[in-house]
C-alpha cells in the first residue's frame, strides 16, 4: 500500500476550475498536445469531469490548493492543482489509503497478480496469484472474482532510466496480452524532459517537475544557450514529447554533447521560491550534491508514462467480458500520442469512479467451476534486464529508426532463449518462480509489444520519433496489438 507511481507525482492535477478557464479549453489543450490521437469524447468526458474528481478527492480528506493554480507544459492557463507545492501525488495517495483502510475492503498485500483466468465463456474470472515472502519467493494459488480490475501502472523500468519506480514493470499489460486483450499504441512511451542526471546511474531517477519551468527556470544546452529559443513558441512549456526531441537532438549534436545531458537553470527564481515552492525538487537536488538556488541542474529525458496499454473505454471495459483497465495501464483515448501534464492522476480518479460503478451495475453472476488456466512459458531470467533496458533505451528511446528497432528485436528474441511468441508467465522447472523472474518476463513482454507496434508506425507523431520517417503522416490510425496464443498480430496503417 506503500508503494507506487502515485504517491511520486509532483505537478499535480489538471482541472478547469480558474476564473476565464473552461472544459472547452482544457480539452483543446489535450487534444492538441494528443497529436491526433485522443478520442474526442472521451477527452471532453475527462475535461468536464475533472472539477468534480478534484472535489471528490477533498471530499475524502485530500488537501488540495485549488487557489493557486500552476501552469505546465502544454496548457494554454493555470489549471494544475498541487498540494505540498510539489507532493500532490502523495497527498492524493495519503487519502485514497486511508479511505481504503476505513472500507470494507480485503487487501491482500504482498500479493503478485501472474496471470488471467479465464471462464467458460472466455470472461475473465479471477486471477492466478502468489503472496510474496521477503525475499522474493512466491507461494501461487488461484482468487477467484466476478471481475478483474487490472490497475498496476506503468512499464517504466523497461528502460535504463526512468522516474518510475522499481513496481513499474509492465505487470498489467503483459497479463492482458496473455490473456488475448486488444492492446493499443504501446510504442508511445513518453519520457519526461527534466529527469535528475546522475552520471552511470541507472533505474529510477528523481524527477524535476515541469512546474519549475511554468515558474519561470530555463532548458540551457551545453554551451549556456536557451536550448528551445527558435525551435518552439512554447519554449520550455512545449509539450513534453516536443521538448524531449530537441533535448535528445542537443545532446548528441557538437563539440559540447559528450556528457549525456543539458542543463535545468532555475537560479533566477531564488532560495524562497525553491524552497518553498518546490521543496521535494530542491532536497532531492541537494541529496546528489546539487543546489538548485546556486547550481544549474544536470538534467536529460527519462522513461515517464505508458500513453498506451490496454484497449479501454473510461469505464475501464476491456475487450475481455469482465476484464477493467484503469490509470497508466489502460488506453482509454484521453492521451492520444503524448499526454498533456498533470492529466494522467486526473484520469485515474475519473475512470477509476466509473469502472467501480460499472462493476456495481453489471457484473456478471459467479464465475463458473470451469477456469483456464493460461499456457505457461519459458521465463525471462532476471539477470537479463540490464541489457534488456539498456536495449530498449538505445533502440527504442526518444529518437527511433527502422535498424535500430529491428536490432532491438533480435536482441529481445536472443535473450535466454525467450522468443517474441513466448507464452505466459513461468510456470515450468527451467526458471525458478519468483517475484524477479516475474518481473523481468513482464519487463521482456511490454518490451515486445513496443518493438512491434514501433515498427509498424513508419512516422513521427507525438512521442514516438522516427529518424528515418521524421514526417507526420497525414492520416491518424491506430496501432492495435493482440496475442493469438502463438504469435502478436499488429496491425495499423490500413494494412494488418
Amino acid at each position: 500500500l506503500g508503494g507506487g507511481a502515485t504517491p511520486l507525482a509532483q505537478g499535480g492535477l489538471a482541472a478547469a476550475i480558474g476564473p476565464g478557464d473552461s472544459a472547452a479549453s482544457h480539452a483543446q489543450d489535450t487534444l492538441i498536445a494528443g497529436a491526433g490521437l485522443c478520442d474526442p469524447d472521451t477527452v471532453a468526458a475527462l475535461a468536464a469531469g475533472a472539477p468534480e474528481a478534484i472535489s471528490w478527492l477533498t471530499a475524502r480528506g485530500a488537501r488540495l490548493n485549488q487557489t493557486e493554480l500552476r501552469l505546465e507544459g502544454g496548457h494554454s492557463r493555470h489549471r494544475v492543482v498541487h498540494s505540498g507545492d510539489d507532493a500532490t501525488g502523495a497527498e492524493v495517495h495519503r487519502a485514497l489509503r486511508e479511505a481504503l483502510r476505513a472500507s470494507r475492503v480485503e487487501v491482500l498485500d504482498r500479493t503478485i497478480a501472474l496471470d488471467l483466468l479465464l471462464g467458460d465463456e472466455g470472461a475473465a474470472a479471477g486471477l492466478l496469484a502468489a503472496a510474496a515472502d521477503p525475499g522474493g519467493g512466491l507461494d501461487p494459488g488461484v482468487i477467484t472474482a466476478r471481475s478483474v480490475v487490472l490497475a498496476a501502472g506503468g512499464l517504466g523500468q523497461a528502460f535504463a532510466t526512468t522516474t518510475n519506480p522499481p513496481g513499474a514493470s509492465g505487470d498489467a499489460i503483459a497479463i492482458a496480452a496473455r490473456a488475448g486483450a486488444v492492446l493499443r499504441d504501446p510504442e508511445f512511451v513518453q519520457f519526461h524532459p527534466t529527469v535528475l542526471w546522475l552520471d552511470g546511474v541507472t533505474g529510477q531517477c528523481p524527477l524535476i517537475t515541469e512546474a519549475l519551468r511554468g515558474a519561470g527556470a530555463v532548458l540551457r544546452d551545453l554551451a549556456g544557450r536557451p536550448l528551445m529559443a527558435g525551435h518552439d513558441p512554447r519554449g520550455d512549456l512545449a509539450p513534453r514529447d516536443v521538448v524531449s526531441a530537441r533535448m535528445y537532438e542537443a545532446i548528441g549534436e557538437g563539440p559540447h554533447s559528450g556528457g549525456g545531458h543539458l542543463w535545468l537553470d532555475a537560479t533566477a527564481l531564488g532560495a524562497d521560491v525553491l524552497e518553498d515552492g518546490f521543496p521535494t525538487v530542491t532536497a532531492a537536488c541537494r541529496k546528489h550534491g546539487v543546489d538548485p538556488v546556486t547550481d544549474w541542474v544536470p538534467v536529460a529525458p527519462g522513461a515517464h508514462y505508458s500513453c498506451g496499454g490496454i484497449l479501454a473505454s473510461l469505464d475501464g471495459r476491456t475487450s475481455v467480458p469482465g476484464l477493467y483497465a484503469v490509470g497508466e495501464a489502460a488506453s482509454t483515448g484521453v492521451h492520444g500520442a503524448n499526454r498533456l501534464a498533470s492529466n494522467s492522476v486526473t484520469e485515474a480518479v475519473i475512470a477509476g469512479r466509473r469502472a467501480g460503478e460499472a462493476i456495481g451495475r453489471e457484473r456478471a453472476g459467479e464465475p463458473g467451476e470451469a477456469l483456464r488456466m493460461p499456457p505457461a512459458g519459458g521465463g525471462v531470467r532476471a539477470d537479463s534486464r540490464p541489457a534488456l533496458a539498456a536495449a530498449m533505451s538505445l533502440y527504442a528511446g526518444v529518437l527511433r529508426d527502422r535498424e535500430g528497432l529491428e536490432r532491438l528485436v533480435r536482441t529481445l528474441e536472443g535473450v535466454a532463449g525467450a522468443r517474441l511468441e513466448s507464452g505466459g508467465i513461468v510456470r515450468d522447472r527451467d526458471c525458478d518462480l519468483d517475484l524477479a523472474t516475474v518481473e523481468a518476463t513482464n519487463l521482456h513482454a511490454v518490451s515486445a509489444l513496443i518493438a512491434a507496434a514501433a515498427l509498424r508506425r513508419a512516422e513521427s507523431r507525438g512521442c514516438h520519433r522516427r529518424r528515418d520517417a521524421p514526417e507526420r503522416a497525414a492520416a491518424a490510425w491506430h496501432t492495435l496489438v493482440r496475442w493469438d496464443g502463438r504469435r502478436l498480430r499488429v496491425s495499423g496503417g490500413g494494412a494488418p
